[in-house]
C-alpha cells in the first residue's frame, strides 16, 4: 500500500507540473514504463527532479528522495549518489548549509565507490560554494581547484564554465577585479558555446557585481539588465530575485532610494517565497542599509537585527557582518553611542576573521600549487612518451644527464636562496634599527615640541600679557573727560588681550596641568562650538579607573586637537562626536565625523594625519582610520595601560 500511495503522488505531480513540455512527458513514459532498466527508469526521473529544482523545489525534494529510494533498492550507487547531490543543492538555496553539506559528502563517498568522475567534480563544486558562501575562502579554492582538474580530465566544459565563475567570486571577493573579470569572461564564452542560459545569466550578473564594486554603475546596470531577461525567461526564480536584488543596490549606490526600495520589495518577495534563508538575510542587510540613507533608522534597526538573526541561524558570517555594521551606523545617527561601539567592535572582528594577509596568502599558495600539479602531469606524460620512443641507451643517458642537471640545478637554487635570505635578514634588521630611531627621534621632538609651547605660552602669558594687562590698568585711571578719546584704544588692548589668550590656549592651555584631560578636552570643544559652524560633543565611558601621567594626556589631547583641526579645515561636518571608553585593560579614542570622507586607499596622508599616527604609536596605541567619500571619517585609537 506505501508503494501505491508514493507512486500515486509522484503521478499526480507529474501531472500538476506548471512547466510540462514533450520532453518532461517522454521521461515520464520511460519511468513508468517498467519493461525499461532500472538505469534508464533512474536517468528519467532524476531528470525529471532537475527541471523542477528552480522552479518548483518541493517538487523536486519530492521526486529526489523517490529517486533515492529507488535506487537504493536496486542496489546503483551513482543514482544514490545523483539523488543525494540534488537533495543538497535544494537545502543550499535555502540556506540551510550544514543539512546541504552533509549530503554532499554523502554523494562525494558513493561517486568515488562507483568511479563517477563527473559525478565527484559536481560534489567537490558544490562542497566548495557552501564554503564560499561562509565566507571560508580557503577551503572554498580547494574544492574548486579540484573540481576544475577531474573536470578537465573529463573534458567537461559545463563543469569547467562552472568552476571558472566561482574562482572569479573569489577573487572579487578579494578585491582582484581585473582577476575576477578574466575568469567571469572565460565561463561566460564557455556557457554560451554550450548554450546554458542559467549560467550564462549568472555570469552577467557577476559581471555587473565586479563593475559595481569598481564604482562603474552604468556597465553594472546594463549587464544586470541582461542576467534579468534571461531569468524571467527561463522561469529561474532564485536568479531572478538575485537580480533584482543587485538592480536595486546599484540604484543605492547612486542614491536613488524609491527605486532602490522598489527592487528590494522585489528580490525579497520571491525570496520569501522560496523560502531562500540567505538570500533574505541578505535582503534585511541592503534595506536597513537604505533606510539609514534615508534618514528612518527605526527600519534601520529593525531590519538589521533580522539579518543578524537569520545569518547567525544559518551560519552566514558575511551577512551577519553586513548586518552589524548597518546597526552600528543607525544607532550612532540616534545618540546611541555605546550601542554602536558595541555593534561597531562585532563588525569589525568579523571583518578581520574574513579578510586578513593569511588568507589571501593561502589562496595565491593554492593557486600556484594546482598550477604547478598541472605542469607537472603534462610534463610526465611528455617525458614519458619520449621514453617510449627513445633507446634504452638514450634513456639511460638523459636519467645521467637530468640528475647531473637536477643536482647542479639545487646547488646553484640552494646556495641563491641562502644568500638572498641572510641578505633579507640584514635588511630587515637595518630597517628594523632605522624604524627604532625614526620612532626615538620623534618622541624627542615631541617632547621638545611640548616643552617650546609651554614655554612660549608661558613667555607670552607672563610678559605680554602683563605689559597689555598694565598699560589697559593705567588707561583706566585717566580722569573721565579722557576717556571717550581713548576708548578705540582701550577696544583694541581688549581684543589683543583676548587674542593672547587664545594663542595661549593652544599652545598650552592651563586647564590641561591643572584640571586634567578630561576637563581640557569640555573646554576645547566649548570654544569650537561657541562659533557655530559646527556641533561637537565629548562623551567619556569609565575613565576614572585610569590615572594617565602628564605625558600621556598631553599626547592624547594633541592627538584629539589634531584631529578636530583637521575636520574643520577639510571635513566641512556639521557634528562632530569624541569618546573615551574605559575597557579592562585599554582605552579606546573614538573620533567621528559626518563630513564629506576621503578615500583611505588613494590620498597621502598629510601632516596633521601623520602627527596623529606619531602620537598613538609614542602611546603605543593601535590606530584605525575608517572613511569612504560621502560618508565621514572614524579615527580609532586603543591605548595599552
Amino acid at each position: 500500500m506505501k508503494a501505491f500511495y508514493l507512486g500515486l503522488l509522484f503521478i499526480i505531480l507529474l501531472n500538476s507540473a506548471v512547466c510540462q513540455n514533450q520532453k518532461t512527458d517522454s521521461l515520464r513514459a520511460v519511468y513508468i514504463n517498467k519493461t525499461q532498466s532500472d538505469t534508464n527508469r533512474l536517468k528519467a526521473l532524476h531528470a525529471i527532479a532537475w527541471s523542477y529544482c528552480y522552479t518548483s523545489p518541493d517538487s523536486a525534494n519530492i521526486l529526489a528522495k523517490q529517486e533515492l529510494e529507488f535506487a537504493q533498492k536496486s542496489n546503483l550507487k551513482k543514482w544514490q549518489a545523483n539523488a543525494l547531490n540534488l537533495m543538497g543543492i535544494l537545502l543550499m538555496n535555502t540556506g540551510t548549509y550544514p543539512q546541504a553539506l552533509d549530503y554532499y559528502f554523502k554523494a562525494l563517498k558513493l561517486f568515488e565507490e562507483s568511479g563517477s568522475k563527473k559525478g565527484m567534480g559536481n560534489c567537490y563544486n558544490n562542497i566548495g560554494l557552501i564554503y564560499l558562501n561562509q565566507s571560508d575562502y580557503i577551503k572554498a579554492l580547494d574544492y574548486y581547484l579540484k573540481a576544475l582538474k577531474i573536470r578537465e580530465e573529463i573534458k567537461d566544459k559545463n563543469g569547467i564554465a562552472h568552476c571558472y565563475n566561482n574562482i572569479g567570486i573569489i577573487y572579487r571577493k578579494q578585491n582582484s577585479y581585473n582577476k575576477a573579470l578574466e575568469y567571469y569572461t572565460k565561463s561566460l564564452k564557455l556557457n554560451e558555446e554550450i548554450d546554458d542560459k542559467r549560467a550564462v545569466a549568472t555570469c552577467y550578473n557577476n559581471i555587473g557585481l565586479t563593475y559595481q564594486e569598481q564604482k562603474s554603475y552604468t556597465n553594472a546596470l546594463e549587464y544586470y539588465f541582461k542576467g534579468l531577461k534571461i531569468r524571467e525567461e527561463i522561469g529561474d526564480k532564485k536568479g531572478t530575485s538575485d537580480s533584482y536584488i543587485e538592480i536595486a543596490n546599484n540604484y543605492y549606490f547612486q542614491s536613488d532610494c524609491p527605486k532602490a526600495l522598489d527592487y528590494f520589495l522585489k528580490g525579497l518577495k520571491i525570496r520569501q517565497e522560496i523560502d531562500d534563508k540567505e538570500g533574505i538575510g541578505n535582503c534585511y542587510a541592503n534595506m536597513a542599509e537604505l533606510f539609514n540613507k534615508m534618514a528612518d533608522f527605526k527600519q534601520a534597526i529593525h531590519y538589521s537585527e533580522l539579518s543578524i538573526q537569520i545569518s547567525k541561524e544559518i551560519g552566514y558570517i558575511e551577512g551577519e557582518r553586513n548586518a552589524y555594521a548597518s546597526l552600528s551606523k543607525a544607532y550612532a545617527k540616534i545618540g546611541k553611542y555605546k550601542e554602536a561601539y558595541e555593534n561597531y567592535v562585532k563588525f569589525k572582528t568579523l571583518t578581520d576573521s574574513i579578510f586578513n594577509a593569511d588568507n589571501t596568502k593561502q589562496l595565491s599558495d593554492m593557486k600556484t600549487k594546482f598550477e604547478v600539479e598541472k605542469k607537472e602531469t603534462e610534463l610526465k606524460i611528455k617525458a614519458e612518451a619520449e621514453k617510449i620512443i627513445a633507446r634504452e641507451e638514450i634513456k639511460r643517458q638523459k636519467l645521467i644527464n637530468w640528475s647531473i642537471s637536477i643536482l647542479l640545478g639545487l646547488v646553484l637554487l640552494s646556495s641563491f636562496l641562502l644568500f638572498n635570505r641572510v641578505r633579507l635578514k640584514q635588511k630587515n634588521k637595518h630597517q628594523q634599527l632605522l624604524n627604532e630611531q625614526q620612532k626615538e627621534l620623534a618622541v624627542a621632538v615631541m617632547d621638545t615640541q611640548e616643552q617650546e609651547r609651554k614655554r612660549i605660552a608661558e613667555d607670552l602669558h607672563d610678559s605680554l600679557g602683563h605689559l597689555l594687562s598694565t598699560v589697559k590698568l593705567n588707561l583706566q585711571t585717566l580722569p573721565e573727560s579722557q576717556k571717550p578719546v581713548l576708548q578705540n584704544s582701550m577696544n583694541l588692548l581688549n581684543q589683543a588681550l583676548e587674542e593672547l589668550q587664545n594663542i595661549t590656549f593652544n599652545l598650552m592651555p592651563r586647564t590641561l596641568e591643572e584640571e586634567g584631560l578630561v576637563a581640557a578636552l569640555n573646554e576645547l570643544t566649548s570654544k569650537v562650538s561657541s562659533s557655530g559652524l559646527v556641533k561637537i560633543k565629548v562623551l567619556v565611558h569609565d575613565m576614572n579607573r585610569f590615572n594617565l601621567e602628564k605625558q600621556s594626556q598631553f599626547n592624547v589631547y594633541r592627538i584629539v586637537q589634531e584631529a578636530v583641526n583637521n575636520i574643520l579645515k577639510h571635513a566641512e561636518a556639521k557634528e562632530i562626536t569624541i569618546q573615551l571608553v574605559g575597557q579592562d585593560n585599554h582605552f579606546t579614542i573614538m573620533i567621528e565625523d559626518d563630513g564629506k570622507g576621503f578615500d583611505t586607499g588613494t590620498q597621502k596622508n598629510g601632516r596633521g594625519l601623520k602627527n596623529i599616527v606619531t602620537r598613538s604609536l609614542w602611546l603605543k596605541g593601535n590606530i584605525n582610520i575608517d572613511s569612504t567619500p560621502g560618508r565621514g571619517t572614524t579615527i580609532t585609537t586603543e591605548i595599552p595601560i
